[in-house]
């Protein structure tokens, strides 16, 4: 249960602050940027508000659940503690942009433009220190069925994948901080996510080449 005390308190803090924002927070709400930074997409209050806060309760519930119905749950006792600092660092992440959300409702002009990037950056950035640590299993990681067939291209492909998250997190915290290209997020993040596909399938194919 110790484990899960610092996601439930993140929820609650994000319920507290919507608790004390919602009754100021009049018409609708912005729930998302253009790539200029632009707000692009509104909701009511309690639309955002739900949305929001089902986005942390998800994350933290698929969290719970996927090590006791993956078969290959025993592989979570291996990297526990990896784990759940992924999670956490993904429910800090969604919480930092509940506050953008709320302050953006209260009136304040934030340069969503640059923050989001930012953060998005930073989890990048977290997730490739932490993806070597990561065992094989059918939910968390690289999951493809190259990766999933030999720990050994498992292992390579986390290693590889590391670098790549790292450098597309670098690359994209630095577009928010110094506005180098809007439209830059997309491709590196379709990059970063086709890059470590493709090399566990070049891994695969030289390790059946070399059976045969």
């Amino acid at each position: 249960m110790r484990k899960h005390i610092f996601s439930l308190a993140i929820i609650a803090m994000n319920l507290i602050m919507w608790a004390i924002a919602y009754p100021h927070i009049s018409g609708q709400v912005p729930i998302h940027w253009s790539s200029s930074g632009e707000i692009d997409r509104y909701a009511s209050k309690m639309e955002a508000m739900l949305a929001m806060i089902g986005l942390l309760v998800f994350v933290y519930v698929l969290m719970f659940l996927t090590p006791k119905i993956d078969p290959r749950r025993k592989n979570y006792q291996l990297f526990s503690k990896t784990y759940y600092i992924l999670i956490n660092a993904m429910l800090l992440i969604f919480s930092l942009i509940n506050v953008l959300v709320i302050m953006t409702g209260l009136g304040y002009d934030l340069p969503a433009g640059s923050i989001v990037p930012v953060l998005v950056g930073a989890l990048l950035i977290v997730i490739g220190n932490y993806l070597p640590r990561v065992r094989s299993n059918f939910f968390f990681g690289i999951k493809n069925p190259w990766t999933l067939s030999s720990d050994s291209i498992w292992k390579k492909t986390h290693r590889f994948a590391a670098k790549v998250f790292t450098l597309a997190g670098l690359l994209i915290a630095a577009d928010g901080l110094l506005s180098i290209s809007p439209e830059i997020m997309l491709p590196v993040i379709l990059a970063t996510v086709l890059a470590p596909y493709i090399y566990s399938y070049v891994l695969y194919r030289k390790e059946i080449n070399m059976k045969s």
